[in-house]
Parts: structure tokens; sequence; C-alpha cells
């Protein structure tokens, strides 16, 4: 790392920079609050290295949540040449397109509306207020930014599909008023005659409901698991690339059957259900926390894969690992969910646990 960005700082001042480069250092430079003429690479360094030694001794003093925004503030100075590092790698110049680590941004309200007969809506580009008929329901965008989906008149809801790429995030009202949040790279299928005689749904990836009371049954299915309410609020994690589907309910109650044994649970508020093969595992605290409606990444002793992994379907990235022991390593914080990318890193790299390279939008965990 030292000889990447000593060899940056050198030709800085030679004037061998490219106009990207010139821009990163000098960026780094006013925010130690000076005037870039000549830069003294050594005082430079020395403030690199004095950051990343605060950054750690925080971490050592308080692996609780607050140590992540306390640290948050003092990697600021350190974003530049961290970000430096990421882009260009440690040891030898990558083949792969340069990405600029400041190009890395949190995901954005971002989905497609898509019906079985192959039409499609981009609900990104709808301006609020507009209303399209599509297959017996009216969509309306609305100012949130969300859609809202009404049943148009005694036609039957026809079966509809929305979905969320990589680095996007949705919010849907469903025809009986239900809310739906869907994280990023999720998918949620409306199926035909909903909210008929049930309101049947299925889930691929991450989303929290709020459902509306109704004598009529409110059904999700995953691939491992089917969820029963009439009204609730919950949150159901069901990523196809992950081994166990997760189920948190914050209030009413939910009935969850596991798809292989059969085996059913009865949720109470505060609970968690984790689905694991043909068992259910039943975990309850005071109050259930979803990190990512609270716009939050909590990490409770969560491991280094599954936290990566939220991070790089937030941030649109992939992810690997040089070593699989890295995996299992486990954390424990919180940082905020729209925070730079810069930051996260910054703040993972201070507990001396992790490292990490970024080659085009793939970051390599070391």
């Amino acid at each position: 790392m030292d000889r990447n960005f000593q060899d940056l700082l050198k030709r800085y001042n030679e004037g061998r920079v490219s106009p990207e480069e010139k821009k990163q250092v000098e960026s780094w430079y006013l925010a130690l609050g000076e005037k870039p003429k000549v830069i003294n690479q050594d005082a430079l360094l020395t403030q690199l290295e004095d950051g990343k030694q605060e950054l750690q001794q925080l971490y050592r003093q308080n692996r609780v949540a607050p140590i992540w925004r306390r640290a948050v503030a003092v990697a600021a100075v350190l974003l530049v040449a961290l970000g430096f590092y990421l882009t260009r790698g440690t040891d030898q110049e990558s083949d792969l397109p340069l990405v600029s680590i400041d190009s890395i941004q949190p995901g954005e309200e971002n989905a497609i509306f898509s019906m079985e007969n192959g039409e499609a809506l981009d609900l990104r580009t709808m301006v609020v207020g507009t209303k399209l008929n599509q297959g017996g329901v009216e969509i309306v965008k609305l100012a949130t930014g969300g859609i809202q989906i009404n049943q148009t008149g005694t036609a039957t809801v026809q079966s509809s599909t929305i979905k969320t790429p990589r680095g996007g995030e949705f919010e849907v009202t469903l025809p009986d008023g239900s809310l739906v949040k869907l994280n990023a790279d999720s998918e949620l299928k409306l199926l035909a005659g909903y909210n008929k005689d049930n309101r049947r749904i299925d889930l691929s990836g991450e989303a929290f409901f709020d459902v509306q009371k109704s004598t009529k049954p409110f059904i999700v299915s995953t691939a491992n698991q089917k969820v029963t309410v009439l009204g609730t609020q919950f949150n159901i994690k069901a990523y196809a690339s992950e081994a166990e589907t997760t189920t948190k309910l914050l209030r009413g109650s939910v009935k969850v059957s596991n798809n292989t044994s059969g085996k059913e649970v009865l949720m109470k508020p505060g609970d968690q259900v984790i689905n694991r093969g043909d068992e259910l595992l039943v975990s309850s605290k005071e109050k259930q926390q979803v990190d990512w409606v609270d716009k939050e990444f909590v990490f409770n002793e969560k491991t280094a894969e599954e936290l990566m992994n939220d991070i790089a379907r937030w941030y649109n990235l992939e992810v690997e690992f040089e070593n699989e022991d890295l995996k299992n390593k486990r954390f424990t914080g919180s940082i905020a969910r729209y925070s730079e990318f810069t930051k996260v890193i910054a703040v993972l790299e201070a507990t001396e646990v992790l490292k990490f390279q970024l080659e085009g939008r793939k970051i390599l965990v070391k």
C-alpha cells in the first residue's frame, strides 16, 4: 500500500499524474485544511497512519454499535487515500477497467413491473401522478417514489412481478392496502386472483410487510417456507444464494411452515424464525429490528460472509473471499445504510481483520 501511495505523491509533485489522480490527491489534501502546492509525502503518510491507529483504538475500546458511528467521523480524513488503494490494488496493476471508489454509491429506488405477457414497465422513470392500467389493476406513481396498485372494478387481478436489481429498493402498496418494501435484488410476484379469496404472493430475496387486516389470509411463499397471516408487520429474508430463510415478527402473529418437513411455528411479536434445512429455529427478544427498513446495517455477531453479501447487494458489487476462513469471522456494530462506500470500507478495515481490494465492480476480501 505505502509503495503505491508514495508513488502517487511522488508523481503528483513531479506533475506526472492523470486528472483523476490529481483530483484524488488534492481532495484529500484539502481535507487536511492546506493549499495543494507541493505535497510532503512524509507528512501525509503520518496523517494516514495516525488516522488508522485512531480507528483501531476506537474498535478495541468498544465493539458495540456506537463505535461504528464514532469511527466514521474519524475515517473521513482517510477516504481519498483509501479510494486510491482500493482502485489501484496493493501489489500490482490490474488489467480490469478501473472504477473510482467515489463512483460506488448506495442503492436507490429502482424496480421493474412486468406482466406474464412480457410487458414491462420501468417504475423508476414513471412521473409522479402517472396512472397506467395493466392486467386488471391500475398502477399509480406516488410522491414517495413508490407505487400503489389498485384493483379496477370487478376484473380479476392478473399475475404480475415487481423486481428490484442489485443496488435498488422499492415500496409497493398492494390492492388490499398492504404495504411491501422490497430490498435489493428481490422479486415479488402477485399471483392471479389476488384479494379474491386470499392474498397470495411469492417472494425471492428480502421484503418487509405491513399487512392490512382482513378475513382473507395473506400468504407469502418462498423456496422453502410459507408464511400465513391476517394482519401484521413482519420481514422475510429469503435469498436463493443463502442457505437460511429468516422471518422476523414485529406486530401481530404469523404461522411459518417448513416446505420440507411440514413443521410449523406460530410466531408472536419479537420472535425470529430461522428456516434451515428441515428445521425451524426460534429465538425471541423484546423487540425485533429490521435494520434495512430503519436505514442501517446492523451486525449482531454477523459473519463476514453475511455482512459482505448485504453490502454487495446494496452497493451493486460482486464479493470474493481470498480465504474461506475469513467468511466465518464475526462482527458487531452498525453503520448508516446510505453511507458512502468508502466510509463503510474504512470502518471495516479499522478492525484489522479484513482488508479489501477493488477490481472493477468486484471487491476482494483479504
